[in-house]
Parts: C-alpha cells; structure tokens; sequence
C-alpha cells in the first residue's frame, strides 16, 4: 500500500515537473520574442555585453573596415562592434553602407565584442 502512494507520488511530481517545463518554453523561457529582439543599438551592446552574450541581436550602423584592426565593424555614434562569420566578399561590397546585422552577439579578450553575423541588410 505504501509503495503504491510513493509510486503516485513520484508520477505526480513527474507530471508537475513536464507541466512547468513546457509552460516556461512555451510562454515565458525566453527573454524576448522575435519582434522585441529585432533591434539593439550598438551602444548598448558596448554598456552592457553580459546582457546580450549568447543572444541573437540585430543591430543597424555603418559598415566599415578598420585598417588598425583589420577587423570589419559595425560603427554607430563612433562606437564599434566587430563583425564575424560573414563572407569577405560580401563586408567588402558592403563597405561604407548603412546596414542592420543580425547574429549572435560575444565578446572574448582578443575579438573584443562582436556579432557573429548570419544576415546583413542594406538599409535605405
């Protein structure tokens, strides 16, 4: 009789536990949706990378090639975010244009902060 109880129990909180989990994935696990991710300037991604480290940004700014670092960035208000992951050719047809960039923001020591891009877009 009481390994029966103990066994419902056991099932009970199981349930509980898939229940709450699909709750949170489903309406409340992420930080934001789509749309409210669709733009964070590139000030606030300098004041604040923990913030954003991990997440999948889209930021707008000039795109520019800086001869110091021989890195492509994304420069708005003269703050830079470097950008990764994107083909030369394309930063290089890109280069002076006003664009919005879309992937997933870092930082580490040697890079500094930067968006791994997935998408960039000529903006008007």
């Amino acid at each position: 009789m009481i390994a029966r109880i103990i066994t419902y129990a056991v099932i009970a909180v199981l349930a509980l536990f898939v229940l709450t989990t699909t709750l949170l994935l489903d309406r409340g696990g992420s930080k934001a949706t789509p749309e409210e991710e669709a733009k964070v300037s590139v000030h606030d991604l300098s004041l604040e990378p923990e913030q954003y480290r991990g997440e999948t940004v889209t930021a707008e700014g000039t795109l520019g090639y800086s001869q110091e670092t021989k890195q492509y960035q994304l420069v708005d208000e003269g703050i830079a975010v470097v950008v990764t992951g994107y083909e030369q050719e394309a930063l290089q047809s890109l280069d002076g244009q006003p664009v919005m960039v879309t992937g997933r923001f870092d930082f580490d020591p040697g890079t500094g902060i930067f968006i791994d891009a997935d998408s960039i877009q000529v903006l008007d």
